[in-house]
């Protein structure tokens, strides 16, 4: 029994000394600051971008997928080809083929029309240096075929006549209309979007919508060469995404490609094919004055500043940007939970002064303090 009572005093003891010692060292959860490092506390809520609206609708019309494209490779509404003894109209082009289309490379195909001739030399068209065509080309519609292993990655294309011969005082004459150089592949097919830096940086999402006319099998859709969708197209489709939807790739600004690829032989009809990108527009600064006099300003200056906040939730990566009395003062990128900012303590002055914090995301911030370091 004695025991027990003497076992009972201690614990009183112990207790009594715990609180003792918490009185004299008061304890401060991670994250809440001591009173004497505080220079000011807020709220500071919604930071960055709010609301969103349609940038830009990028449309691309009808096409199948699963059958041959075609790739214009080169085109003219009009030429005038003519040779005679002193000279002549010619035409040279350099052709620069996709390495998209030779991947899926079928062939490739020249047409024109003939307007007006007198046909007293040779039409000449050449490819790569071979002759695909050497005769006098009457009035109308031309066709000539390209084999796939004659086109290359980069290929010059020639049109010419020839002299009008024992006729030499005149000059042989081809007016050609619709002039076309069109590369055929597939079965996939490639579109390209655009993106400007001002889209990417308060970009909400990408919305990829179609509807699906006739559908046969699965169906394989990339962005810049990573798998955004894989199945059986509904009818009406909309596919929202931004880079964490893939794999990897970047959706740069300027030219972006998007691929739709048919699986083990399906065939794809797709009408009204467009791509809408959703940007943020209210952008939500939050500003606070707080007041720094006598040793509190020398401490700051001398020591440092830090703004600490609370991130509750990220709505949209970013960085954020702090300003001290109208001047950057110091940027991080944004995360849930704690975030500490360490500022340029130059830019305060004794008296009052103005933080403003804003962001190239959206983020719901609670508690916020500006503090010495």
């Amino acid at each position: 029994m004695d025991d027990f009572i003497l076992a009972l005093i201690a614990v009183f003891v112990i207790l009594g000394i715990l609180l003792t010692a918490s009185a004299w060292f008061p304890y401060y959860p991670e994250g809440v600051p001591e009173e004497e490092r505080v220079i000011h506390t807020f709220s500071a809520g919604t930071v960055g971008y709010t609301q969103n609206y349609v940038s830009s609708v990028q449309e691309f019309g009808d096409f199948s997928v699963g059958v041959p494209q075609d790739e214009i490779l080169k085109s003219a509404p009009a030429l005038e080809i003519t040779a005679g003894v002193f000279g002549g109209e010619s035409e040279e082009f350099n052709i620069i083929v996709p390495d998209y289309v030779m991947e899926w490379l079928l062939g490739g195909e020249i047409s024109f029309t003939v307007e007006d001739t007198n046909q007293l030399g040779n039409l000449v068209i050449e490819w790569n240096g071979a002759e695909l065509f050497s005769k006098k080309a009457y009035s109308g519609v031309h066709s000539i075929d390209i084999r796939p292993e004659q086109i290359k990655s980069q290929n010059t294309l020639k049109i010419y006549s020839q002299g009008p011969g024992f006729m030499f005082w005149a000059a042989s004459v081809y007016k050609i209309s619709d002039f076309s150089a069109v590369a055929h592949y597939g079965p996939a097919k490639f579109i390209d979007f655009t993106a400007t830096n001002d889209e990417l940086e308060t970009l909400e999402t990408f919305e990829l919508a179609w509807y699906t006319a006739s559908r046969r099998g699965n169906i394989s859709v990339k962005i810049n060469g990573d798998e955004l969708y894989y199945g059986v197209p509904e009818r009406d489709m909309s596919i929202e995404f931004t880079e964490k939807d893939l794999d990897g790739a970047q959706i740069r600004p300027g030219n972006n490609r998007i691929t739709f690829s048919p699986v083990d032989g399906a065939v794809f009809e797709f009408q009204d094919v467009l791509l809408n990108t959703h940007v943020s527009t209210s952008k939500k600064v939050v500003r606070e004055r707080f007041d720094l006099y006598g040793e509190d300003i020398v401490k700051a200056k001398a020591n440092g500043v830090t703004l600490k906040m609370y991130v509750e939730y990220t709505d949209r990566a970013g960085a954020f940007n702090v300003k001290l009395n109208e001047a950057t003062a110091g940027t991080a990128t944004g995360r849930d939970g704690w975030n500490n900012i360490e500022l340029d303590a130059s830019l305060l002055e004794e008296g009052s002064n103005w933080i403003e914090i804003s962001s190239s995301g959206a983020f719901d911030v609670g508690q916020a303090s500006l503090e010495f370091a």
